[in-house]
Protein backbone atom coordinates (compact mmCIF):
# COMPACT_ATOMS: atom_id res chain seq x y z
CA UNK A 1 0.00 0.00 0.00
CA UNK A 2 1.35 3.50 -0.83
CA UNK A 3 2.49 5.46 2.03
CA UNK A 4 -0.10 8.41 0.72
CA UNK A 5 -3.41 5.85 0.81
CA UNK A 6 -1.88 4.75 4.37
CA UNK A 7 -1.40 8.45 5.36
CA UNK A 8 -5.27 9.37 4.07
CA UNK A 9 -6.44 6.36 6.50
CA UNK A 10 -4.68 7.18 9.16
CA UNK A 11 -5.76 10.86 9.03
CA UNK A 12 -9.32 9.80 8.42
CA UNK A 13 -9.86 7.36 11.04
CA UNK A 14 -8.01 10.33 13.32
CA UNK A 15 -10.25 12.79 12.27
CA UNK A 16 -13.55 10.64 12.10
CA UNK A 17 -13.41 8.51 14.02
CA UNK A 18 -13.12 4.21 13.75
CA UNK A 19 -17.04 3.98 13.45
CA UNK A 20 -17.13 6.71 10.84
CA UNK A 21 -14.23 5.71 8.76
CA UNK A 22 -16.21 2.10 8.65
CA UNK A 23 -18.93 3.53 7.30
CA UNK A 24 -17.41 5.39 5.05
CA UNK A 25 -15.63 2.56 3.36
CA UNK A 26 -18.84 0.59 3.51
CA UNK A 27 -20.10 2.95 1.26
CA UNK A 28 -17.85 3.07 -1.30
CA UNK A 29 -17.38 6.83 -0.32
CA UNK A 30 -13.66 6.89 1.48
CA UNK A 31 -10.41 8.17 -1.07
CA UNK A 32 -12.48 9.68 -4.01
CA UNK A 33 -11.47 12.87 -5.14
CA UNK A 34 -13.49 16.26 -3.99
CA UNK A 35 -13.40 14.83 -0.34
CA UNK A 36 -14.12 18.21 1.83
CA UNK A 37 -14.89 17.17 5.90
CA UNK A 38 -16.09 19.61 8.06
CA UNK A 39 -14.81 19.60 11.64
CA UNK A 40 -17.02 19.65 14.85
CA UNK A 41 -14.73 21.87 16.60
CA UNK A 42 -13.06 24.65 14.24
CA UNK A 43 -15.66 26.82 12.44
CA UNK A 44 -16.07 25.99 8.81
CA UNK A 45 -12.74 27.25 6.55
CA UNK A 46 -14.39 26.38 3.20
CA UNK A 47 -15.90 29.44 0.63
CA UNK A 48 -18.06 28.79 -1.70
CA UNK A 49 -15.34 27.78 -4.53
CA UNK A 50 -14.00 24.83 -2.39
CA UNK A 51 -17.90 23.60 -1.71
CA UNK A 52 -18.66 23.86 -5.61
CA UNK A 53 -16.43 21.32 -6.13
CA UNK A 54 -17.11 18.82 -3.41
CA UNK A 55 -17.93 15.42 -4.69
CA UNK A 56 -18.48 14.45 -0.91
CA UNK A 57 -19.02 16.40 2.13
CA UNK A 58 -18.50 14.64 5.81
CA UNK A 59 -20.07 17.06 8.39
CA UNK A 60 -18.32 15.56 11.58
CA UNK A 61 -20.64 17.52 13.93
CA UNK A 62 -23.55 15.38 15.09
CA UNK A 63 -27.03 16.84 13.80
CA UNK A 64 -28.84 16.43 17.33
CA UNK A 65 -26.10 19.21 18.36
CA UNK A 66 -27.17 21.94 15.67
CA UNK A 67 -29.42 23.80 17.44
CA UNK A 68 -31.02 25.28 13.41
CA UNK A 69 -30.63 22.39 11.80
CA UNK A 70 -32.23 22.52 9.09
CA UNK A 71 -31.12 26.49 8.17
CA UNK A 72 -27.82 25.09 8.66
CA UNK A 73 -28.25 22.19 5.80
CA UNK A 74 -30.11 24.23 3.19
CA UNK A 75 -27.38 26.71 3.48
CA UNK A 76 -24.38 23.89 2.85
CA UNK A 77 -26.36 22.36 -0.13
CA UNK A 78 -27.72 25.62 -1.56
CA UNK A 79 -23.60 25.61 -2.35
CA UNK A 80 -23.13 21.66 -3.36
CA UNK A 81 -23.19 20.88 -6.97
CA UNK A 82 -26.00 18.24 -8.06
CA UNK A 83 -25.14 14.73 -7.15
CA UNK A 84 -23.02 15.75 -3.95
CA UNK A 85 -22.81 12.69 -1.28
CA UNK A 86 -23.47 14.69 2.07
CA UNK A 87 -22.66 12.50 5.12
CA UNK A 88 -22.91 12.75 8.68
CA UNK A 89 -24.55 11.33 12.11
CA UNK A 90 -26.57 11.98 15.06
CA UNK A 91 -27.37 10.41 18.43
CA UNK A 92 -30.76 8.58 17.92
CA UNK A 93 -32.58 7.09 21.77
CA UNK A 94 -35.04 4.66 21.32
CA UNK A 95 -36.53 5.04 24.92
CA UNK A 96 -37.36 8.82 26.37
CA UNK A 97 -37.20 8.23 30.15
CA UNK A 98 -35.30 10.14 32.36
CA UNK A 99 -33.08 6.76 33.03
CA UNK A 100 -32.22 5.91 29.55
CA UNK A 101 -28.88 6.10 28.11
CA UNK A 102 -27.59 8.59 25.95
CA UNK A 103 -24.74 7.25 23.65
CA UNK A 104 -21.65 6.49 25.81
CA UNK A 105 -23.61 5.12 28.77
CA UNK A 106 -24.03 8.54 30.20
CA UNK A 107 -27.94 9.39 31.88
CA UNK A 108 -29.38 11.45 29.31
CA UNK A 109 -30.63 13.87 32.38
CA UNK A 110 -26.72 14.13 32.85
CA UNK A 111 -26.19 14.39 29.21
CA UNK A 112 -28.76 17.43 28.43
CA UNK A 113 -26.89 18.93 31.44
CA UNK A 114 -23.57 18.87 29.75
CA UNK A 115 -25.03 19.52 26.66
CA UNK A 116 -27.13 22.71 27.55
CA UNK A 117 -30.67 20.79 26.02
CA UNK A 118 -33.68 21.52 27.08
CA UNK A 119 -35.63 18.51 28.26
CA UNK A 120 -39.04 20.01 25.59
CA UNK A 121 -36.41 20.00 22.32
CA UNK A 122 -37.66 17.59 19.94
CA UNK A 123 -34.99 14.68 19.77
CA UNK A 124 -34.57 13.56 15.94
CA UNK A 125 -34.81 9.87 14.41
CA UNK A 126 -34.08 8.64 11.36
CA UNK A 127 -37.37 9.19 10.11
CA UNK A 128 -37.45 13.41 10.56
CA UNK A 129 -33.61 13.31 9.57
CA UNK A 130 -34.99 11.84 5.97
CA UNK A 131 -37.37 14.73 6.48
CA UNK A 132 -35.46 17.22 6.97
CA UNK A 133 -32.44 16.47 4.44
CA UNK A 134 -35.36 15.87 1.93
CA UNK A 135 -36.73 19.16 2.16
CA UNK A 136 -33.23 20.73 1.77
CA UNK A 137 -32.99 19.09 -1.49
CA UNK A 138 -31.07 15.86 -0.30
CA UNK A 139 -31.98 12.05 -0.84
CA UNK A 140 -31.03 9.78 1.81
CA UNK A 141 -29.29 7.15 0.19
CA UNK A 142 -28.23 5.05 3.39
CA UNK A 143 -28.87 5.04 7.31
CA UNK A 144 -26.71 2.23 9.41
CA UNK A 145 -26.42 2.61 13.19
CA UNK A 146 -22.86 1.97 14.54
CA UNK A 147 -21.78 2.37 18.12
CA UNK A 148 -24.73 4.68 19.52
CA UNK A 149 -24.44 7.05 16.61
CA UNK A 150 -26.68 6.52 13.69
CA UNK A 151 -24.65 7.48 10.09
CA UNK A 152 -25.93 8.36 6.75
CA UNK A 153 -25.29 9.16 3.60
CA UNK A 154 -27.49 11.34 1.45
CA UNK A 155 -27.39 12.81 -2.01
CA UNK A 156 -27.76 16.23 -3.55
CA UNK A 157 -31.04 16.09 -6.25
CA UNK A 158 -30.26 17.05 -9.92
CA UNK A 159 -32.21 20.26 -10.15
Amino acid sequence: MKSTAVFKIVSMIILCGFSFFRYMRRTGLFGGPGLIILSSHEGANYGRTDLSRARTLISLRRLDLIKHLEMFVSSLVRLLPPETSFVGCFAYRRSSGLDAQHPGNMPLYLSRIIHHRSAVREELNPDRVSAILGRCGLVVIDMKELNGLTYFHSRKRIN
